[in-house]
């Protein structure tokens, strides 16, 4: 007979599940929430906005709200510029592939119009034009009083495709443009005056607004479209205060950390400008000549999205510079990959991580 000190102890309790492998809570901490839907099989296209707004509407807890508790640091989605949505944005110019420049003007009638006339003079330096302007409609109520008091205008360019540029060389052009308006509304005094996204290939709804609020501030992207993907974001700011201009994703990317080597970076960048100004290469020098290669006050992530920017127009893939600028920790691997390590020697002393 066992004694009642060997005797097995019932218990209705599960039993403990593992920890994930390499796992220890005393380095867990806040971070932005991202998120990816794509339609691989061609087949569900009408879904993927859906599912990417309810993703993102889960991500309240990746995310920072303001005293208000509903203004919040930032939530927003990137789209492809297909043909469908185009289409309702700009009916008649589908088949066109056109550009449509997001914008984010200045609050004031007057300022608004000094904000109209510096976009109109940036595109027609770069040789663009402007067929449309659209007011993006909006809900007001669906930010909180904090945003609210800062909320700018939402506007759209549509800008025509020149017949005599292919998608590639018609990105560049807009590129330099939006950064000689960049610069050109500095100048001016209009920092607030930004360009979620300039492109013919997709384009940036956000907002210092809640995820699961977006689709409310933005009825555009309650309609019913049909997209290859949508990539979202809830920012948790950690480096700057949150503003209209710093939401996610950027026109690139939607980046979830923390740089803490951005200073650096940032002064690599400053060091290679003049390098750059003196290359042979007219679209370079056109892209020194337009202003700063980086923002004068953005954020850590707004800096990687402008440097991936200046490596894509200037040749690169952004798989590769996305190797570059955020390189592997290669002893760590167990087989290394030889392709990443050959790149990332090549690329050493090129560009700093």
């Amino acid at each position: 007979m066992a004694s009642p000190v060997n005797r097995p102890q019932r218990t209705n309790r599960p039993p403990r599940r593992p920890e994930p492998p390499l796992y220890d809570a005393a380095f867990e901490h806040d971070a932005c929430g991202i998120g990816f839907v794509a339609d691989a099989g061609g087949s569900s296209r009408d879904r993927v906005l859906p599912l990417a707004l309810t993703g993102l509407a889960a991500l309240g807890h990746r995310g920072a709200f303001a005293a208000d508790g509903e203004s919040s640091d930032g939530a927003g989605v990137a789209l492809p510029l297909e043909r469908a949505l185009v289409e309702h944005l700009a009916p008649g110019f589908g088949a066109d592939r056109p550009a449509i420049v997001q914008l984010f003007l200045p609050p004031g009638r007057v300022r608004q119009a000094r904000g109209r006339g510096i976009v109109t003079e940036a595109l027609a330096s770069a040789g663009l034009s402007v067929a449309r302007w659209r007011d993006v409609p909006n809900d007001r109520s669906a930010v909180g009083a904090s945003a609210a008091a800062e909320m700018p205008a939402f506007v759209q360019v549509v800008v025509p495709r020149p017949s005599e540029l292919g998608e590639h060389a018609f990105e560049r052009r807009l590129v330099v443009a939006r950064r000689r308006l960049e610069t050109a509304a500095w100048a001016a005094g209009l920092s607030d005056l930004s360009v979620p996204s300039a492109s013919s290939r997709t384009i940036v709804y956000k907002g210092l607004v809640a995820g699961g609020r977006l689709a409310q501030l933005y009825p555009d992207l309650g309609a019913p479209l049909s997209l290859r993907y949508a990539l979202f974001h809830q920012r948790y700011a950690t480096n700057t205060h949150p503003v209209w201009r710093l939401a996610q994703p950027f026109r690139a990317i939607a980046h979830n950390g923390e740089i803490n080597t951005v200073r650096g970076n940032r002064a690599q960048v400053r060091g290679r400008a003049g390098e750059s100004a003196a290359s042979s290469s007219a679209l370079i020098r056109e892209l020194v000549d337009a202003g700063p290669l980086l923002s004068p006050d953005g954020s850590d992530s707004l800096s990687l999205d402008e440097g991936l920017e200046l490596l894509r127009y200037t040749g690169w893939d952004l798989p590769a510079a996305l190797l570059a600028a955020i390189p592997e920790a290669l002893p760590v691997r167990l087989v290394p990959h030889p392709q990443v390590a050959s790149l990332q020697r090549r690329t050493a002393g090129f560009l700093a991580p």
